[in-house]
């Protein structure tokens, strides 16, 4: 059986503990955490106690932190100090993960929707931001998980484009570092991407996957069913390929109000276990 795992901010109040968004999960029906690697938490000088007791509450608390995300929120200050803490962030983040015992950890490219789209330039520039972290998690025998980009949305203009949207574009990515692949379902339902036949190119490559709805328009997050991908060619494609990881939710709760959390939590978890049968049965 297939675990199922959410973000570990799930967020059942704004100010919660570890302890208390673990046993909200856990109340929920979730096995594992997702872990969210933000810039100015692995920038504090006791960084690393924080991340332990994080992962402290969750295994007091019946969860294990099986994935964790790299930074990807990008320095607002285009500057190279800005990008030196960045730097310094990941380094930090993918110690971290190790530390933690992460199966996986997923890897934004570095790319921008663009009016001015220059394909051979952004592979380049992509290449370049990548090959020090790619090189570093091969050192510290991190497997690292690039993640696909999210376009403009369906019904943005042509002319606005972002590399690393396309699965061919992905691939060639990984190949070119030796990395894995994150399969963002709601990013490639943003892009247009045929998922059953992107999935299949991917292959054994998959090593996480990010699993959120949408209408192909936004990047919104929602829980699986509440949008408009075709999941049962999802999951059939995620079997055939031979995908064996957990089933990670990429959603949280924080867009709801308050009193409403719990019950959406529940429901995330609900909206997992049909994806998972129809896995399971293919």
């Amino acid at each position: 059986m297939k675990k199922l795992c959410v973000s570990y901010d799930i967020l059942p109040t704004r100010e919660a503990t570890a302890a208390e968004e673990t046993a909200f999960a856990k109340k929920a029906g979730f096995d594992e955490f997702d872990l969210d690697l933000r810039v100015k938490e692995l920038l504090e000088e006791d960084y690393e106690a924080l991340f332990a007791a994080k992962a402290e509450a969750a295994e007091k608390g019946g969860m294990k932190i099986r994935y964790v995300h790299l930074p990807f929120s990008y320095p607002a200050a285009d500057d190279a100090e800005s990008w030196e803490f960045f730097r310094i962030a990941s380094l930090r983040g993918m110690d971290v993960a190790k530390m933690l015992g992460a199966e996986a950890a997923a890897i934004h490219p570095r790319t921008s929707m663009r009016e001015d789209y220059d394909h051979d330039k952004e592979a380049e520039n992509a290449l370049e931001f990548l090959k020090p972290y790619a090189d570093y998690a091969h050192k510290v025998g991190l497997t690292l998980g690039l993640e696909n980009m999210r376009g403009a949305g369906r019904s943005a203009p042509a002319r606005i484009r972002r590399y690393a949207t396309d699965v061919n574009d992905l691939l060639y990515l990984a190949d070119s570092l030796s990395i894995g692949v994150t399969w963002d379902t709601g990013h490639a339902n943003i892009s247009m991407q045929d998922q059953e036949k992107s999935l299949e190119k991917v292959g054994s490559l998959l090593v996480l996957v990010h699993l959120n709805d949408n209408f192909g328009e936004d990047d919104i997050h929602l829980a699986p069913f509440l949008g408009n991908i075709g999941w049962n060619g999802v999951m059939k494609t995620l079997k055939k390929i031979g995908y064996r990881g957990s089933l990670n939710m990429e959603v949280t709760t924080s867009r709801r109000p308050a009193p409403l959390r719990a019950s959406y939590a529940v429901y995330m978890n609900e909206s997992l276990r049909e994806p998972r049968r129809i896995y399971e049965e293919a």
